[in-house]
């Protein structure tokens, strides 16, 4: 997919569709690829990952993109909406969560 010529007056919704669609070409890019190949400024193409990040359809690690699954952006969507699960996600990793509670040892 080719970029629009001028990304000046392209709204922000356009940039993360052409960028979702580069990373899912690919198993794994990093952020640098993903801006030459995109034809945009790493400052534009790092706001759009992290737009995509919060909309569960890509994951970060690092300067490392990656189209997330269905199943993961289920999973992840299901785990922020549930406040009370008892796990969470950090970076991939699926936890459990903290609760505060202290364990005694014998």
């Amino acid at each position: 997919m080719q970029p629009p010529a001028n990304l000046a007056i392209v709204r922000e919704e356009e940039i993360d569709w052409i960028l979702y669609h580069i990373i899912t070409a690919t198993d794994t890019i990093a952020l640098p690829e993903l801006c030459l190949r995109a034809g945009v400024s790493e400052e534009i193409a790092l706001a759009s990952a992290e737009r995509l990040e919060r909309g569960m359809l890509i994951a970060r690690n690092g300067d490392s993109l990656r189209a997330l699954s269905v199943q993961e952006s289920l999973l992840l969507c299901q785990l922020r909406h549930a406040g009370n699960s008892p796990i969470t996600v950090e970076n991939g990793v699926i936890k459990v969560r903290d609760t505060g509670r202290e364990t005694k040892k014998p």
